[in-house]
This record gives structure tokens, sequence and C-alpha cells, in this order.
């Protein structure tokens, strides 16, 4: 049968287990039910996690978890084929969410840097907005002026919609922009030193 699966298939090692993991002897019967849902465990952990090469790692933890699970509880057991389903399914997808978590390492600082790399635009436009909207707290007009300047409407435009000429909302504007400026580089506390 041709396809990816049969590829697959066809490079699928043999079976083995270790006869002891973490110092537990495994159950020789649930190494025959593992070794039978062997190609479909191998075939599992590749999809879900990317590498097949970690399936007879896994296998060891699987099959050590079934054990001691059976050892603890000889009478609760139906099937060891479907628990060691069960365990494998839940190992490989705890696997696959905990691999997949975002690890930060480091301080503050450093992940503020590192994320400065990645994308400084959406951070200067953020200050550049914070800084408008602290400047033009409280004056209406000046921040409406700035807005449609923003999208490029014209000054007689923007006197138009401020009931003023255009002359009149360019001159104001500036001299919103100079008050702006010298509080920014002359703060309150400074003007009377001045």
């Amino acid at each position: 049968m041709p396809g990816p699966g049969r590829r697959n298939q066809e490079r699928l090692p043999e079976f083995y287990l270790s006869p002891t993991v973490k110092g537990r002897t495994i159950e020789p019967e649930v190494r025959s039910a593992f070794a039978e849902i062997w190609p479909w465990f191998w075939d599992f952990v590749g999809k879900q996690l990317g590498d097949h090469e970690r399936a007879g790692e896994l296998a060891d933890e699987v099959a050590f978890r079934v054990s001691k699970y059976i050892q603890e509880r000889p009478d609760q057991v139906r099937s060891l084929v479907g628990l060691s389903r069960v365990a494998a399914v839940n190992l490989i997808i705890t696997t696959k969410i905990r691999e997949g978590r975002i690890h930060y390492s480091g301080l503050s600082q450093e992940i503020e840097a590192t994320l400065r790399l990645t994308a400084p635009d959406w951070q200067e436009e953020a200050e550049l907005r914070i800084c408008i909207d602290q400047a033009f707290h409280g004056n209406i007009e000046i921040r409406r002026m700035v807005q449609l300047r923003l999208m490029e409407e014209t000054w007689r435009n923007i006197g138009r919609a401020l009931g003023l000429t255009a002359g009149q909302a360019r001159l104001r504007f500036q001299r919103a922009l100079r008050r702006i400026h010298d509080d920014l580089l002359f703060p309150k506390s400074d003007r009377g030193r001045r």
C-alpha cells in the first residue's frame, strides 16, 4: 500500500524494552502488550512530537508506569493493551504540552532587551501615542487637529471643521506644539529657575 504511512512502517525499528526501568522490573505481560501496540506507538510519537526516534525512550517510561500500576492494583486491570495505549497517550500529550511551553529565563530587563530586538516598531508607535495623549490631554481642539492632520486633511478643511480660518487653525496648532515642546524640555518645576 503506497503512502506516507507505508514508508513509516518500513522504517519501524524492531521492538525493544529495557528489562528494568528506574529499578523496577517490567512485567512480561506489559512487555507483550506493548509489543502489540508498538507500530501504533511509534507512529503516534512521530505525529505528536515530530520525532519517531524518541519512541524508544518514551516506551520505557510508559512500560514503567504500566508495570507500577498493575503491581499496585493487580485486580483492577481488564486489558493491558488498553491500559498501555491510554498511558501512552497521556504521556505523549503531556510531553507535547510541556515542551510547547514558553520558558523565560533572566531578569525582566533581559527579556525587555530581547523583545526590543524583535519588535521595535510597535513600541515606538505606542510611546508616541502615549506622548501625544499626554500632551494633548484636556485640549480637545488640538487633539482633533492632530487627528485630522494624520488623516492628511488640509488646513482649510481643518479650519472649516473647527469653525476657524486655515491661518487661525495653523497658528493655534503651532502655538500648542511650542507649548508642549517647552513643557517637555522645561517641566513646571524648572520654569522658575529660567
